[in-house]
């Protein structure tokens, strides 16, 4: 009983996590607004589960670079974990996948694509969207670190645009802070 109870309580979590994320992408919108940039509605994205839906979509995608289908089973081993669809309306943008170890300090971002090849209403806003659900499920299970795991050399340069830097060990972290301002 206490780990299903466990499990449901990080259910929650991730729940609130991906709930904040669509607050802080709405806010971003109104801010946009406000200084004249309305290039995009940010207002439309959605941050859901990885789920059936999204892994029928995906697969419609041109060369992913990533298997999204075994983020599945990750799922069921890792009750911890969040996995994150990033939808436009009804279009997936974007999937990401974070892991936090056992001691919950550090989250480790184990895949994150946006769509691959084609133009979509989010295309390199992907990762600072997943980035910002990351930061708000760190802040309630209580990490201080995100982590890279294994970054492609290309996303290296957009990773640092986000405030990732080089750890002592050469990892790619970034230190989680309070998201209030």
């Amino acid at each position: 009983m206490p780990r299903e109870r466990t499990h449901i309580r990080y259910q929650l979590y991730k729940s609130k996590a991906r709930k904040l994320a669509a607050t802080s992408a709405a806010q971003l919108q109104h801010e946009l607004e406000l200084a004249g940039a309305t290039d995009i509605d940010l207002s439309r994205v959605r941050f859901e589960p990885i789920n059936a839906q999204a892994l029928d979509a995906c697969e419609r995608w041109e060369d992913p670079h990533f298997l999204w289908s075994e983020v599945i089973g990750w799922k069921a081993k890792e009750p911890l974990s969040l996995d994150i669809a990033i939808w436009f309306d009804e279009e997936l943008c974007g999937l990401c996948f974070a892991n936090p170890n056992n001691s919950r300090q550090r989250i480790r971002i184990v895949r994150l694509e946006g769509r691959p090849r084609e133009e979509h209403p989010l295309k390199n806003r992907i990762a600072s969207l997943a980035v910002s659900a990351i930061e708000h499920y760190a802040l309630i299970i209580g990490s201080r670190f995100i982590e890279v795991q294994e970054p492609l050399e290309g996303a290296i340069s957009i990773y640092k645009r986000l405030d990732f830097n080089k750890d002592a060990e050469g990892r790619l972290v970034k230190i989680v802070e309070s998201l209030v301002s």
